[in-house]
């Protein structure tokens, strides 16, 4: 495959990896149109401000040492991160008969990072760049039709043609959202229907402070629990040490309740691990990743965690060597996290570059 100067790639998706090739390939020699059918840019990263402007992470939060490839991105774009905190005492509780026992975390425990002002901060940073790209929010891709030399990409709103498409998307929203004529291959389709998508089964949720009253009792703000509501808690302290949050994750069975109810039962589950403090609260965030129409597909059900993630069918062209299929779902290493995300664009963008040559 090769191309010719100024012709015309199409990225679906505007999250990590959609946006990190646009950033990649915005001082080429091609026209780049990033289409979105969410109304926002980030995809599965989402950061929410509360009332207090404390930035809490719905989506992916943390990186590690061994995230290379996302550290360096980061480093190359200014943005600062922090380590998480985990000083102190921590909670975790077994089984419903057993109250929260109290335990050490160890010190000697791998470190994990956030960014400063919250994940978003990366997706506000790359977009920041992007000038000479034409990002399309609020249109969601309906059809795929291959056209000679071409791909016609039909939306919600109009029609374009690319020479070549790059999907960000989870593979299982792909091939259950949009129709491709011709079809695409039976062994593609029934992989991707069988691809876990990282977040799709996730309900996370926040809780802003005027005050870190855990840090006060010694505690590191981290519980664990086996019955639940909440199965993981963490400190959620921004940059600055100036607002305080407490951050988690659900049970993912909870994903049919209401937001309220949902709420209700986290409330009385903080008061029983950390105290009626818990409940001087300044907001509640939360997000159902099960609920989010362009983050689960209809056939994710049963899905072991990382299933799928990085097949071989994804190195593959289709389309007549027109469509790629990327996103972090696809990467070979890291796969469903942001470092899987910076590294499919990343070789996306060097493939793109070395068939140019």
């Amino acid at each position: 495959m090769s191309f010719m100067k100024n012709k015309n790639i199409i990225i679906l998706g505007a999250g990590l990896c959609g946006l990190t090739l646009a950033y990649l390939l915005r001082n080429s020699n091609y026209q780049i149109t990033v289409i979105e059918a969410r109304n926002r840019l980030g995809g599965r990263i989402l950061t929410k401000n509360t009332s207090g402007e404390t930035p809490i992470d719905l989506g992916p939060a943390w990186l590690w040492n061994q995230n290379t490839n996302l550290l360096n991105l980061l480093k190359e774009l200014e943005i600062p991160i922090h380590q998480q905190f985990a000083t102190g005492n921590a909670y975790y509780q077994s089984m419903a008969s057993q109250p929260p026992q109290l335990f050490k975390l160890p010190e000697n425990q791998e470190p994990s990072y956030r960014m400063a002002g919250g994940t978003n901060s990366i997706i506000k940073k790359l977009s920041s760049v992007l000038s000479s790209i034409d990002l399309k929010l609020n249109e969601p891709v309906l059809n795929l039709e291959e056209n000679v030399h071409l791909i016609d990409v039909r939306t919600s709103k109009s029609t374009y043609q690319a020479d070549l498409v790059v999907s960000t998307i989870p593979p299982g929203l792909l091939v259950n959202n949009i129709e491709f004529t011709p079809n695409l291959p039976d062994s593609l389709v029934n992989i991707a229907n069988n691809t876990h998508t990282w977040m799709a089964d996730s309900i996370k949720f926040g809780l802003s402070y005027d005050k870190p009253f855990w840090k006060e009792k010694g505690l590191s703000g981290s519980c664990f629990s086996n019955v639940g509501p909440f199965t993981e808690l963490y400190d959620h302290t921004n940059y600055n040490e100036n607002r305080f949050a407490l951050a988690g994750f659900m049970k993912p069975a909870l994903s049919d309740l209401s937001s309220s109810q949902r709420k209700k039962m986290i409330l009385n589950q903080l008061e029983d691990f950390l105290g009626k403090e818990a409940l001087d609260f300044i907001s509640y965030e939360e997000q159902c990743w099960a609920q989010e129409k362009f983050t689960r597909a209809q056939s994710h059900y049963l899905l072991s965690p990382h299933q799928n993630n990085g097949h071989s069918v994804y190195n593959h062209l289709y389309f007549n060597n027109k469509l790629i299929i990327s996103g972090t779902e696809t990467a070979s290493q890291y796969a469903g996290y942001m470092e899987g995300a910076v590294r499919r664009a990343q070789s996306v963008f060097e493939f793109i570059v070395s068939s140019n040559s």
